[in-house]
């Protein structure tokens, strides 16, 4: 059963790793090995859940102040006048739902920066990020841990230690993916294509 301790690192541990604009520490990775290492039951499960998801969602008013903050010069620009404007409707809320699950791409980070800079209402905002962070990490969660025990079977070592070395991994290809050139592998990628379609042709 997870202390009272336990449950607290979770939540500030979600909340500080998604208050880092565009930080990808996996928060969820983080839970799960908390959890397997206190002890899987449904009530710890649950409670692990909702407070990471919790943690996720309230760190998303960081970048609601932060688009607050950075108003000025910003709040004429033809993409947040768009945001404003689609703000009125149910199908904005739809996608941020759907945009605060995706993983890896922070895509909910950008909406509640432009949440901020139209002053958008951040009550409703933030409820739906509370619904999204608490399904996505339901899904993460109980992904990472069916995942790490079957690999952990197979393997024959502690699934505890086996859910540390994920997260030491994960860190490390998120520093590598920040350090890595985009525009040069997209070059690459368009050059590789052409070539391709050239020889096919």
């Amino acid at each position: 059963m997870l202390t009272t301790q336990e449950l607290i690192v979770i939540f500030v541990i979600s909340f500080i790793t998604n208050a880092t604009p565009f930080f990808g520490a996996p928060y969820t990775l983080i839970t799960t090995s908390i959890l397997i290492k206190s002890g899987v039951s449904p009530l710890s499960l649950i409670l692990a859940i909702v407070l990471s998801g919790l943690g996720a969602s309230l760190s998303k008013l960081v970048m609601y102040a932060l688009g607050i903050a950075i108003r000025k010069p910003l709040k004429n620009n033809k993409n947040i006048l768009f945001i404003e404007k689609i703000s009125r409707s149910y199908g904005f809320y739809i996608a941020l739902l759907i945009l605060s699950i995706l993983p890896i791409l922070p895509l909910d980070d950008y909406i509640f920066l432009a949440g901020g800079i139209a002053k958008l209402s951040v009550f409703k905002m933030v409820v739906v990020s509370i619904i999204s962070k608490i399904i996505k990490s339901a899904i993460e969660i109980s992904i990472e841990l069916a995942g790490i025990s079957l690999l952990a079977s197979v393997l024959g070592i502690n699934a505890f230690e086996l859910s540390l070395i994920s997260i030491l991994v994960f860190v490390l290809l998120g520093i590598l993916l920040f350090k890595l050139d985009w525009e040069q592998l997209l070059r690459k990628g368009e050059k590789f294509l052409r070539e391709k379609l050239k020889i096919n042709l």
